[in-house]
């Protein structure tokens, strides 16, 4: 029976019984006007207390911001909740403001953590609940021996350890005489950051290596005459003439 007709048909039991002076009840067991309304009322109680949904059931949400230290958003950072009591994860990352937001929480006290690379990982707690929005706000330092790739300058968007790795494993490359492998590397690495032009000269040596002197001339000409290296990669140039190589 519904939640509805089942109430109704208890309040017209209760009342034919209250208009009974007394209630008719077998032998022995006889309740008191007062003792049917108390006993009615703590049975409708419980029947409100079934029916109505627990308060922790109701879902929430939470918004929050990841910044670096000197208040920039920091984009990308993968953000993971968890509520330690039904063992539940949610997991995102933020927008090009720094921004993430999780909607249907569980109410209660959740954990998030903060990741991202090149920062030194956060976390914190915030308590849900389905009143309002919760906020929250994390700030990340750099990590001082894994740092984040720089924005600008001749190294934009490359981390330096990633740097690093290419150039070494370019030159394993050229020292074990892979020369097409060698300069394969450093071309890609330079494609990357294309004011590293000192790699001009990397390439033009693996073409010499291999003997190719028209590339190795282009790849020494490829550098600017206001070039830093400029005056070694005219040696190299001059060089290369000297020893019967064309123009």
């Amino acid at each position: 029976m519904g939640g509805s007709g089942a109430s109704l048909g208890f309040r017209v039991a209760v009342s034919e019984c209250i208009l009974a002076d007394p209630c008719y009840q077998p032998e022995g067991h006889r309740m008191s006007r007062v003792a049917v309304v108390t006993s009615a009322l703590l049975v409708a109680g419980s029947f409100l207390v079934v029916l109505a949904p627990p308060a922790e059931a109701q879902p929430g949400f939470i918004t929050g911001t990841v910044r670096d230290i000197a208040g920039e958003p920091i984009v990308g950072a993968e953000v993971v909740g968890e509520n330690p009591r039904t063992q539940r994860n949610v997991a995102g990352v933020t927008n090009d403001s720094g921004r993430f937001s999780f909607v249907g929480l569980e109410s209660g006290r959740w954990l998030f953590m903060v990741r991202r690379r090149g920062y030194e990982p956060v976390q914190g707690f915030a308590n849900i609940s389905a009143s309002g929005n919760a906020r929250v706000g994390f700030v990340m330092e750099v990590d001082p021996f894994h740092p984040p790739a720089p924005s600008t300058g001749v190294l934009a968007n490359l981390r330096g350890d990633e740097l690093e790795a290419a150039l070494d494993a370019a030159d394993a490359h050229f020292e074990n005489g892979d020369f097409d492998a060698a300069i394969e590397a450093y071309q890609a690495v330079l494609a990357s950051v294309p004011g590293l032009t000192a790699l001009h000269l990397q390439i033009g040596h693996a073409y010499e290596a291999k003997q190719d002197v028209d590339s190795a001339l282009a790849a020494y000409r490829a550098i600017a005459a206001d070039d830093p290296v400029s005056p070694e990669a005219q040696a190299a140039i001059d060089a290369l003439l000297s020893s019967g190589g064309d123009r």
